[in-house]
């Protein structure tokens, strides 16, 4: 549902790793954040509210050990955000997160502790509905 929307980012390490990068059905590019800091977000906007129910989150070697997943239905920007999924032990690579189905338009990914000293890092961010 993500590919090709609209993504904004809290920082960006440089041109090359633009938001976008995470939505773009790609594992040779990717988001990265900058270096050594916490906390740091990305999120998509779906353009209209979905049932989703799946995050895939495909990491480069500078993932999160600690995020939230949180979606928001507002219009214009996500403001009231909820939080459907919550780790401390993120280990990166590939994660899967399953959750029951909600309604969202925006969909974020807030990384509140790095697994390494550079930033965060996602090859792709995939948003997936119970369809």
């Amino acid at each position: 549902m993500a590919a090709g929307k609209n993504a904004q980012a809290s920082s960006m390490e440089a041109v090359g790793f633009e938001p976008s990068r995470a939505f773009d059905g790609s594992t040779s590019t990717r988001w990265a954040s900058a270096e050594g800091i916490d906390p740091q977000w990305l999120y998509v906007d779906l353009g209209s509210t979905r049932s989703i129910n799946k995050i895939i989150l495909n990491w480069e070697a500078a993932y999160a050990t600690s995020y939230q997943i949180l979606v928001s239905t507002d219009g214009g920007n996500p403001v009231n955000l909820t939080t459907v999924y919550s780790t401390t032990s993120g280990q990166g690579g590939i994660e899967t997160i399953d959750f029951q189905a909600v309604n969202a338009r925006y969909v974020r990914m807030l990384g509140t502790a790095r697994g390494t000293p550079y930033g965060y890092s996602l090859y792709e961010f995939g948003v997936y509905g119970p369809s």
